[in-house]
């Protein structure tokens, strides 16, 4: 489900915890909010060494906006607005849980260091074309592509991702477009695209054991 709009189709995953183990969703679903939360703040995380490293101020712009709008997230769910919902009462005491500073801090670091093997995997497939951009480089062009996709809400991001990403390999790497082009198709096949294939194939497999159980 990570070629949904922002990923919200993820909350399937609340789905398979009910069926599987009984879970509420309403206690489960918080979890796929913080792992969104914290995913953006890793991405950015990355993202602001690898532009301080490699160059490109007029990036930041985007950081930003997007940094406002996960904070803003976190702050809607603390509020006390959602007191008026008592459906939502256990799905807030969850978000609570899990968006608190230590937990934050702690799952941003650990989506930084997840990241950073995807824009090794990046890096990987700009070397295999003997295109000359370094891993710094790479690393700023995947993050900032991605958050591009993201904040599009676009499925996958797709289209913004692609086009972000060519306009930015030509730019930081210098490349021509023809190799600015097939570095974006690659990456996104190595990235985006083998991800979603692993996902399908794990989703009939849980889908087998579960008629199984039934």
């Amino acid at each position: 489900m990570t070629i949904s709009p922002a990923k919200l189709g993820e909350v399937l995953k609340s789905g398979l915890l009910r069926r599987a183990f009984d879970t509420p969703i309403r206690r489960s679903a918080p979890i796929v909010l913080a792992e969104r939360v914290t995913d953006g703040t890793g991405v950015i995380l990355l993202a602001a060494v690898a532009i301080a490293w490699a160059g490109g101020r007029d990036l930041w712009p985007l950081l930003v906006v997007v940094l406002a709008g996960l904070v803003g997230i976190v702050v809607a769910v603390r509020s006390r607005l959602l007191l008026r919902f008592e459906r939502l009462a256990d799905a807030r005491v969850a978000a609570l849980e899990l968006l608190g500073a230590p937990l934050v801090a702690s799952m941003t670091l650990l989506a930084a260091v997840s990241w950073f093997f995807e824009c090794l995997a990046a890096y990987v497939c700009v070397r295999g074309l003997d295109l000359h951009v370094s891993l710094v480089e790479t690393t700023a062009v995947f993050c900032v592509a991605s958050l591009a996709g993201a904040v599009s809400f676009l499925p996958g991001g797709l289209l913004v991702a692609e086009g972000s990403m060519t306009a930015l390999f030509r730019r930081l790497g210098d490349l021509t477009n023809a190799s600015a082009a097939a570095a974006t198709v690659l990456v996104r096949l190595a990235t985006l695209w083998f991800a979603v294939a692993l996902g399908l194939v794990a989703l009939a497999l849980e889908e087998r054991r579960a008629r199984a159980r039934r």
